[in-house]
């Protein structure tokens, strides 16, 4: 596995998934370039679950259930469990050190991991992980 931007979830992999998205284009360019060199994506399950909500909420249960089925099962995808000693972390590390941002713990966990794993670039649309200190690829 060679190491490679995290994936926030909400933005590129919806993007991803909807082509009415204003990040669709650049979210495939991004994914292709990234696959076609061998990186996979590591993500949390709550990134996971907040796409399963997402997806909810555009299409039909039974499509929602086999696209979320798909992500997980793809091998392109490393998903991380989350423990308490990771949520304290990201709560401590992301959400009370920048108090000010409106960082969901999905995106502290993801930061966290990120700083645990050493990787400065993050699959994303979100500016507010650029405030805190990494690079988008999206």
């Amino acid at each position: 596995m060679s190491p490679g931007p995290r994936d926030d979830g909400r933005g590129a992999l919806l993007a991803l998934a909807s082509p009415r998205d204003q990040h669709h284009a650049d979210a495939v360019a991004v994914a292709r370039r990234h696959l076609e060199t061998g990186g996979r994506w590591m993500g949390s399950v709550l990134v996971l679950a907040e796409l399963h909500g997402h997806l909810l909420r555009w299409r039909e249960p039974r499509v929602a259930h086999a696209l979320i089925d798909r992500v997980r099962a793809d091998p392109a995808y490393d998903w991380r469990g989350v423990d308490g000693a990771l949520i304290e972390a990201a709560t401590v590390n992301w959400l009370l050190r920048h108090a000010d941002l409106r960082l969901s713990l999905s995106d502290a966990v993801t930061c966290e991991l990120m700083r645990q794993e050493r990787l400065d670039t993050v699959f994303a649309f979100d500016r507010d992980f650029v405030t805190v200190g990494y690079r988008l690829q999206g």
